[in-house]
């Protein structure tokens, strides 16, 4: 049975460039994050009005009485 080295084995040097690889990647996720972050500080200061979300195909199927949370009131 062939053995398999795995991940980097068999590659000199192949494990470092692994692991620099990781934190380049780990370095990108919290500047992506601190962009977004900025972003919507920057819209909470500005009061600009966030964007509808879509309509999921089975809110859609609610009756137009119902639309924006209202109930419809049954007899007392």
């Amino acid at each position: 049975m062939p053995h398999n080295p795995g991940p980097g084995g068999g590659i000199p040097g192949a494990r470092a460039l692994l692991s620099d690889a990781v934190g380049q990647t780990s370095l990108q996720h919290q500047l992506t994050g601190a962009a977004i972050n900025l972003a919507r500080i920057d819209a909470h200061l500005t009061d600009t009005p966030r964007a509808r979300t879509r309509t999921s195909r089975f809110a859609a199927l609610r009756p137009a009485d119902q639309v924006g949370g209202a109930k419809q009131q049954g007899p007392n």
